[in-house]
């Protein structure tokens, strides 16, 4: 018997309005997407793109009022600013003038540059330790039952909601009596426990849905649980570790009050490091905009490779079955 499906009946088309069901409303839905797309992305980009114009701009061109939307005489003195001040105070700017066969001279003093080195070493230090025993962690929490499991999970998650400048002076007092205060070692420790709770919760989910045979066939190898994790689990946890790396570097990477608090500007990471280029109002923009550029080189390229995992680590333990 022939069935006449040329009209679908009323009670199952989605929406009887004429913005779904006419052209001229699919037009107007699909415009309306475009510019709400094209809004929120004037309103994310707007700021990087007058950071990238306010360093190719003069001194004088920043402080006239109107603002210029454009650089009307490009610039690249802030950057050349920026390199000078690096090289002269890391006293490599002799080397580097019987090199080039430049003067190089500054009246700014900061080393962008070394700034840029001890937070990669920072963030690398405190990203390492904080996978290294938030898996372990995540593994025993995991696979392991025993009492108090579930209020150690809540007091990992609760640390997560706790106000670092709460503890400021605490932690000022123990680094001071541990001889840890303008140390590279207690920062990265310092960093490495803040960011342990999210790989814990974040590694905890990737376990919880591990196939049970795979570790079970590992058992039948005769391997140890410690053999079964570094050999089997790791390996296959990669994504999900690289997730927790990036978020543990990139909250070391960012983070203002702990390193200026704690650290001289000798050891300045990036943030306080950035923060001296301000100086009220002989403050020079173009200055502040390269450093700011320059700073954020290192940080766009290592993301862009390893993007990937990271959008794929967040996922794997979201998803049960």
């Amino acid at each position: 018997m022939a069935t006449d499906t040329s009209e679908t009946p009323a009670e199952f088309r989605r929406n009887e309005s004429w913005l779904f069901d006419s052209r001229v409303g699919n037009l107007l839905r699909q415009g309306g997407l475009v510019i709400t797309g094209l809004l929120i992305g004037i309103f994310l980009l707007f700021p990087l793109y007058w950071m990238i114009v306010t360093a190719l701009k003069t001194t004088a061109e920043i402080q006239q009022i109107p603002p210029t939307v454009f650089p009307v005489d490009p610039s690249i003195t802030g950057f050349v600013t920026v390199i000078e001040s690096s090289l002269q105070t890391a006293g490599i700017d002799t080397f580097f003038e019987n090199l080039l066969g430049v003067e190089i001279s500054s009246a700014i003093d900061i080393n962008v540059l070394g700034n840029i080195y001890n937070s990669l070493f920072v963030a690398v230090g405190a990203g390492i330790i904080a996978v290294l025993f938030g898996s372990v962690a995540a593994y025993i929490l995991s696979q392991r039952d025993f009492w108090g499991k579930n209020g150690i999970m809540a007091v990992l998650l609760a640390s997560l909601m706790f106000p670092g400048t709460a503890i400021m002076v605490p932690e000022w007092e123990l680094f001071s009596t541990l001889g840890l205060y303008n140390s590279k070692l207690g920062i990265i420790l310092l960093y490495g426990a803040m960011t342990a709770p999210f790989v814990v919760w974040l590694m905890k989910g990737f376990f919880d849905d591990f196939p049970t045979s795979i570790i079970d066939a590992a058992k039948i190898d005769q391997c140890t649980p410690f053999e079964t994790f570094r050999y089997v689990l790791v390996p296959m946890a990669r994504n999900s570790l690289i997730a927790s790396f990036i978020f543990a570097f990139l909250l070391a990477w960012n983070e203002l009050v702990f390193a200026l608090t704690l650290l001289n500007q000798e050891n300045f990471t990036v943030p306080p490091g950035l923060l001296t280029f301000v100086q009220g109002f002989n403050t020079q923009w173009n200055v502040v905009a390269a450093a700011s550029i320059i700073i954020s080189i290192p940080v766009l390229i290592g993301l862009a490779y390893i993007q990937r995992y990271f959008v794929q680590g967040l996922t794997g333990g979201a998803v049960k079955g």
